[in-house]
């Protein structure tokens, strides 16, 4: 029947709009709020002192969307990491750091130690790739 859902992918075609941007950042700010995830993409200008961070585009993804984008930047920095058959290297002054320790408030709360458990074990897994 022709209103019968298909199972697997549907067919997409892409096309890029009169207003396409195509620009390069070397910093990524999020900010969450229930409903989606927003990027602010920026790039370090080392001219000025103090050094700034220049945001110059924020793109806002639903959370469905944001946890697909999650699985395909994972999938493509491992192909690009098998293409050269070597780690991407990241100076250890921007690895992840540690959590400070959880506040008595924090402590009562199980989804904060829920989060800090998954925190340290998502850390601690991705020291051993750099």
């Amino acid at each position: 029947m022709a209103d019968e859902k298909k199972d697997g992918p549907v067919a997409v075609k892409y096309e890029r709009t009169e207003n396409f941007v195509s620009s390069y950042a070397n910093s990524v700010l999020f900010e969450g709020s229930a409903w989606d995830l927003k990027l602010i993409f920026g790039q370090l200008d080392q001219s000025a002192t103090p050094n700034v961070v220049k945001q110059h585009l924020a793109v806002t993804l639903p959370w469905p969307q944001a946890k697909l984008a999650l699985f395909w930047l994972r999938a493509q920095v491992e192909a690009a990491e098998a293409t050269v058959n070597a780690k991407i290297p990241i100076r250890k002054d921007l690895l992840p750091q540690e959590l400070p320790p959880l506040t008595e408030e924090q402590e009562k709360d199980p989804e904060a130690k829920r989060f800090r458990e998954w925190y340290e074990k998502a850390r601690e897994e991705f020291l051993k790739t750099v």
